[in-house]
């Protein structure tokens, strides 16, 4: 289908709506050697207060024609629509990766790439191809070991999870170390899929990454990570290998600085972009766009047992982050407004809520390390307004302590994106 360059065909019916810019790249990609313009488009069916697009299309403008072709994604609905062109096919020409956040729980994303040579659209990389073809096994194994198998590259791998701690070990072993009953694990669809030139020759490979269930979603056993290169033809994997999730040195999960946080429940961060929350923790940290790196996790919580509940967020880049931890802020919502409750400096993640309150607030637990100081967990209690900005100054819980709540931003930030500011 072509079009004038300067319209952009909005969805069909009364409303007629104009279709948004969703992200924008240029490059050569029909290989005349005239940069070419090319435009992920689609709606905001929500408006510009949801992150949700829908009926986004590939829209490629000729640099030297200026003739347009627009492409319709078979998945074409999600958050977070990104371009990046690079080449992938090895003819030093740009290809297309159309990357979108489906927003599900589980994590998983559509990817594809488009060859468009001579103007002709063709696609090299499906993610549903992928996901078709990678398949595996996953099963728990005695003395507290996974076993995962890779279908597709004829590998397995051997996973030791006594890092998850003896309340998660003792709910599915005997003493002995014995299973009490087969239990069954899976990988999870494509999650991540990311350009990298590991030849530094000009041509991209991709890194694929999948993430491995336990017992449900939650329970993250780690990562199927495969690296791929194109053979004139496919991606086809040069190196597969498995990222597993590791345990403080000398310390459990549950018994971090003597602290029992066996009743404690991982809750992890959302995946859904917010604008609004952006405004806000920009204004207060005074962050700008496009200048300053930074990262975000962000839960929703209600911390004073009003049903309405409050949004923690976490910081993660340079200009937030010290050899102590990062910045981070609660904020209330006041009708629909984001209100600042309180801002936080020298965080480290994951944030214990605990189930005491203070003044009508649920107490905080904040592990404090690194910046020269001795580990421990501080005590962080409402004082009537607002909670104390430097946990590092509280009281230190004492050994023994059994805390007993949710632990918010549980996220491996080592391997978890965030959300880029």
């Amino acid at each position: 289908m072509y079009y004038h360059p300067m319209y952009f065909p909005g969805p069909m019916g009364s409303n007629n709506k104009t279709s948004y810019i969703l992200d924008f790249k240029e490059g050569d990609v029909n290989g005349d050697g005239v940069i070419d313009y090319v435009y992920l488009i689609g709606d905001k069916p929500y408006g510009d207060e949801s992150p949700f697009r829908d009926k986004i299309r590939l829209k490629i403008v000729d640099g030297k024609t200026n003739l347009v072709t627009i492409i319709k994604l078979k998945e074409n609905a999600g958050y977070n629509p990104t371009l990046f062109l690079g080449d992938f096919s090895v003819d030093k020409i740009d290809d297309i990766l159309i990357s979108i956040d489906s927003g599900g729980s589980g994590g998983y994303a559509f990817y594809y790439i488009y060859s468009f040579l001579k103007n002709e659209p063709k696609i090299i990389f499906d993610f549903e191809k992928f996901n078709e073809a990678y398949e595996y096994e996953v099963k728990y194994q005695d003395n507290y070991k996974v076993e995962v198998i890779s279908k597709r590259t004829n590998t397995k791998y051997i996973l030791d999870i006594t890092y998850k701690g003896e309340s998660y070990l003792s709910e599915i072993y005997y003493e002995n170390g014995k299973l009490k009953e087969p239990i069954e694990g899976w990988v999870n669809p494509l999650g991540g899929l990311y350009p990298i030139d590991y030849q530094r020759d000009g041509t991209y490979e991709l890194y694929a990454q999948q993430r491995i269930a336990g017992r449900y979603n939650a329970d993250g056993l780690g990562y199927v990570q495969t690296s791929l290169e194109w053979n004139g033809q496919n991606f086809v994997p040069f190196f597969q290998t498995v990222g597993i999730f590791g345990g403080e040195l000398n310390q459990t999960d549950e018994n971090l600085c003597g602290v029992d946080f066996s009743n404690v429940k991982p809750m992890y961060s959302e995946k859904v972009k917010d604008p609004k929350l952006e405004d806000a923790f920009a204004k207060i940290f005074g962050l700008e766009k496009g200048k300053d790196k930074v990262r975000y996790y962000y839960n929703r919580i209600d911390l004073d047992g009003d049903n309405v509940p409050e949004t923690f967020v976490y910081l993660v880049g340079p200009s937030v982050c010290g050899t102590g931890g990062c910045s981070a802020a609660i904020f209330k919502d006041v009708d629909g407004e984001y209100e600042l409750l309180s801002k936080f400096t020298l965080v480290n993640n994951p944030i214990i809520v605990s189930n005491n309150k203070t003044n009508g607030y649920k107490d905080l637990v904040m592990y404090v390390s690194g910046g020269g100081i001795e580990a421990f967990c501080g005590e962080m209690k409402f004082d009537g307004t607002k909670y104390p900005q430097n946990p590092s100054l509280q009281p230190k819980l004492k050994p023994g302590t059994k805390v007993e709540g949710v632990a918010i931003i549980a996220d491996d930030i080592t391997r978890s994106p965030g959300i880029p500011f």
